[in-house]
């Protein structure tokens, strides 16, 4: 194609996605996309936390949570969410789920679940060991054989809340109720039953405070998956009551007519993704993003999370009671900076101020609790990046002492080839494209340029031959491309046998990236990268989404419309801009 009938078509596909997005902006402000995003792991869960939670209450949602498990079982024996290959960790769960609840009609579809679990790899598949200790326990409930002993949650962890709270961050309620469960059924000594005593209380006060905070709806951060654990831990200590009616009552009340649940409700990350893109597509003015900004606003929390020691003035991905995200309140930060009257926001500073309280002391960021455990929910280079470009673009310098910090410790995380991690996301593109921006706009070292070129070379030695980008990783062991799932139109020849497809959401970030480094538009791989994107377009303007969003991280994935729609549409209005200035400064003309 041309370069200027790529211009044009760029444009084109500018405008068909702004319309379709925009398509999907609700009367609240809020950007939603799917209706139903039905997800096995979320459905074992709460059918096993309604098992033990109000079985006689629940009985009828159970048994449609059966028949949809049994009916959405693959033809591999697996399971796992629309659009991404089959999972261990989904698959082992689904499975002790059928055993316990319908061991007999569901006799054929656990054999056949087993066997795909080990045909995956197993446990050994399952790289969180939080992860693999859940599917003994769901094995244990069932009566199904598993590998190794249940590890003891040590209930007395949480007499020391700051060390407890930098090993488990987003994870402590969850764990204070499956150690409450724990210590009801475990026998220790005089010595262990003293701690349980002193830390029972404790422990309650962790969960109360959760569910307090979010109006005692017994509902946790708007997620089945939370909600179900710790709704499942609570019953089997036979603690709080109450608190465990009104978990079931909740979960009963998410549950689909199918009898599946979906995944959480995205409400503060697809308004993100969705503004973010319309903004970089000249929408910043719209009348219609008032009410985005307003929605915004009212999704802040204004009072902390004590049971955390997260203070107050951050968002997280959904509703105005969902649990603090140092990456969704870095982005509705930076949004709302760029939407009229932000340099004047509160809600702006409020949010630059919890990034600045909540900084790590070695200058990263974790997901929600300052100097988190690395690991798990604790230091991301990509969530450091997003946090960098909102202080940079509220007018700190790269001397600011928060940035610098940032970006010394960003250099230390780069990987020996040049890539850099993501937590929420797959593989290394979209963790090694938000860094080479962040290195491009604040890095005024040698060492950062330097680290910035290795960045930038691994993004463009791990594009494919038709333009596209995905992990830059070969397939491991149980991921490969179920058919029909994971593609999308616009996928071409892969890079090589066994490697991953290209993704919208991969090609995206990484042609994003190398323009905020400053590669010209008219270079071959960016511009191969925008007629890709161009090309992988449906009719109704929105993008096909791949399996590139982490759930539990390296265990479950997703794959969403309006993640992949605001990226596509941000990076081809960014790739527009940057090849309207081009064209202006060579005197080429073109569109703008």
């Amino acid at each position: 194609m041309p370069a200027s009938a790529l211009t044009e078509s760029v444009g084109t596909a500018v405008t068909a996605g702004t319309e379709a997005l925009l398509a999907h902006r609700r009367d609240d402000g809020a950007f939603v996309f799917g209706a139903h995003h039905a997800s096995p792991l979320n459905t074992a869960g709460a059918l096993t936390a309604l098992h033990f939670a109000d079985p006689e209450g629940s009985a009828e949602t159970i048994e449609r949570g059966v028949t949809w498990l049994c009916e959405n079982q693959r033809d591999d024996g697996g399971w796992a969410m629309r659009g991404v290959p089959t999972e261990p960790l989904t698959t082992a769960l689904a499975a002790a789920t059928l055993h316990l609840l319908a061991p007999r009609r569901a006799a054929s579809a656990v054999h056949a679940a087993r066997a795909r679990f080990e045909a995956l790899g197993g446990s050994g598949a399952v790289p969180e060991p939080a992860m693999t200790a859940l599917i003994r326990q769901f094995h244990t409930f069932a009566g199904l054989p598993h590998e190794g002993a249940q590890r003891r949650l040590p209930l007395e962890l949480l007499l020391i809340p700051g060390l407890s709270r930098r090993l488990l961050s987003l994870r402590l309620p969850i764990y204070a109720s499956q150690a409450l469960a724990q210590s009801a059924h475990r026998r220790r000594g005089p010595a262990g039953r003293a701690l349980d005593r002193l830390a029972r209380p404790k422990a309650l006060a962790i969960v109360h405070d959760a569910y307090e905070r979010e109006g005692a709806t017994g509902g946790f951060s708007t997620d089945p998956w939370l909600t179900g654990l710790i709704c499942l831990g609570l019953a089997r200590s036979g603690q709080a009551p109450g608190l465990v009616r009104a978990a079931a009552r909740w979960l009963r009340s998410a549950a689909n007519p199918d009898g599946s649940w979906d995944l959480m409700p995205l409400d503060v990350t697809w308004t993100n993704f969705a503004t973010a893109a319309l903004i970089e597509a000249g929408h910043a003015e719209d009348p219609q993003l008032i009410g985005t900004r307003e929605m915004l606003h009212r999704h802040q929390q204004p009072e902390p999370f004590d049971a955390l020691g997260c203070p107050a003035g951050y968002w997280g991905f959904s509703s105005p009671r969902s649990w603090p995200m140092a990456l969704e309140t870095a982005e509705s930060s930076a949004i709302l900076l760029k939407l009229p009257g932000g340099a004047d926001d509160r809600h702006v500073r409020a949010g630059l101020g919890w990034l600045t309280a909540t900084q790590d002391a070695a200058g990263s960021w974790s997901l929600a609790v300052r100097n988190s455990k690395p690991g798990g929910f604790g230091p991301c280079p990509q969530m450091t990046a997003k946090a960098v470009g909102a202080l940079l673009d509220s007018g700190a310098g790269a001397d600011d002492p928060r940035v610098a910090k940032a970006m010394r410790w960003l250099l230390g995380r780069q990987r020996p080839d040049g890539s850099f991690e993501a937590m929420w996301y797959r593989g290394g593109t979209p963790g090694t494209a938000a860094a080479l921006e962040a290195l491009s706009r604040a890095g005024r070292t040698g060492e950062h340029h330097r680290a910035a070129a290795r960045a930038r070379d691994w993004l463009l030695r791990t594009r494919h031959p038709d333009g596209s980008w995905s992990t830059g990783e070969d397939t491991q062991p149980g991921e490969g491309t179920q058919p029909g799932e994971g593609t999308q139109p616009g996928e071409g020849t892969q890079s090589g046998e066994g490697t991953r497809p290209g993704t919208v959401e991969e090609t995206a970030w990484a042609l994003r990236g190398l323009l905020a480094a400053g590669l010209s538009p008219a270079d071959p791989a960016l511009a191969a990268a925008a007629r890709w994107l161009v090309d992988a377009q449906r009719t109704d303007g929105g993008w096909t989404p791949g399996p590139v969003n982490e759930y539990v991280r390296g265990c479950a994935r997703y794959a969403d419309d309006g993640i992949a729609a605001g990226l596509a549409l941000r990076a081809l209005a960014h790739y527009r801009s940057a090849e309207a200035a081009r064209a202006a400064e060579t005197g080429e003309g073109g569109r703008g």
